[in-house]
């Protein structure tokens, strides 16, 4: 019968037995030269049994952690999910610290923790402000997504300003499937403000809606006061707040034109979060609750039986005994 072994570098730990065995040994020659020094009455205890039982425990449990399997089964796989693609404002307003650090990294950390809460789903993210750059295209490799969001920034599209209706249109020509229509969720996050001249977002929208596209806008920043925009020089460290013609400028949430496009999806929602607290895995979870959900091809996996509970039950038996029955001589 063929053993298999699902992390076969754990054996290499075998070489702890003959080194314990060894140990005991020699405090067996330290014990009995100590008895030769008390005389003929004094007595010993033996550990052979002790230190046989010892030795096979741990050469059972190192068996065990290599995860030892055998008996070759079928295993019918399916998995169902649906496309997330998140759709991120990375425009200078984005750094305005009316949230803490500031609304881009409080964005990018909602994501993220949105994200740890998918499974099976795929997902995509694309960068917008004056332009629109496609920075992870769908994918369940959640690691490599990750990467991608961490570095997100003001520089990582080529035009400055807020494009929305450019963005939506870019993600609907390169990430959206026509088959997969109704099991897609777009996740728009951004203050809806320095919208600069361009496509128009309600049809924008409505080819959202064509597409079958779920719509889900998160607003942030401050409604009423606002806030600046730091800006931090990467030689000197110093920090300065952005001006237009000679005076600072101030940015607060524009939700306006996110109600708008909400108001024209089919089924979009809209999340007024401000500068307040948000849990968008939270959001996102109650939202999709009944959402429906596509099927992948299902698959066959062939995998062997683990069995390494049966050695960690062999080392437990082995030290039970061996701690039992002790002669004295």
């Amino acid at each position: 019968m063929p053993v298999y072994f699902y992390h076969p570098t754990a054996l290499l730990w075998l070489w702890l037995v003959p080194v314990v065995a060894g140990l005991f040994l020699y405090a067996s020659l330290k014990r009995k030269q100590a008895i030769k020094a008390f005389g003929a009455e004094a007595q010993a205890i033996s550990r052979k049994r002790e230190a046989v039982g010892g030795c096979l425990a741990i050469a059972f449990v190192i068996t065990a952690l290599a995860r030892p399997a055998w008996n070759l089964e079928e295993q019918h796989l399916q998995e169902t999910g649906r496309d997330v693609i998140f759709l991120l404002d990375v425009s200078r307003s984005m750094l305005a610290e009316d949230m803490h650090p500031n609304r881009l990294e409080n964005a990018k950390t909602a994501i993220l923790d949105c994200v740890e809460g998918l499974s099976g789903d795929r997902v995509g993210l694309v960068l917008f402000a004056g332009s629109a750059e496609i920075r992870c295209p769908l994918t369940v490799d959640y690691d490599y997504f990750r990467m991608a969001l961490r570095q997100a920034s003001p520089d990582s599209v080529a035009v400055g300003g807020t494009m929305v209706a450019h963005a939506v249109e870019r993600t609907l020509e390169k990430l959206v499937a026509p088959e997969k229509a109704g099991m897609q969720d777009l996740i728009l996050i951004t203050d809806g403000e320095d919208l600069i001249e361009g496509d128009d977002e309600i049809d924008a929208v409505k080819k959202l809606n064509d597409a079958g596209v779920r719509l889900i806008a998160i607003g942030l920043g401050d409604r009423t006061r606002g806030s600046r925009i730091a800006l931090e020089d990467e030689e000197t460290g110093t920090r300065t707040f952005m001006k237009h013609d000679n005076r600072e400028v101030w940015t607060k949430l524009q939700s306006e034109t996110l109600r708008n496009m909400v108001s024209a999806s089919t089924d979009g929602i809209y999340f007024d979060v401000g500068n307040g607290v948000f849990d968008l895995a939270r959001i996102y979870q109650q939202v999709m609750e009944n959402a429906e959900r596509t099927s992948t091809d299902q698959k066959v996996v062939e995998r062997y039986e683990e069995k390494f509970h049966l050695f960690l039950s062999m080392a437990a038996v082995a030290l039970l005994v061996s701690n039992r029955w002790r002669e004295k001589r």
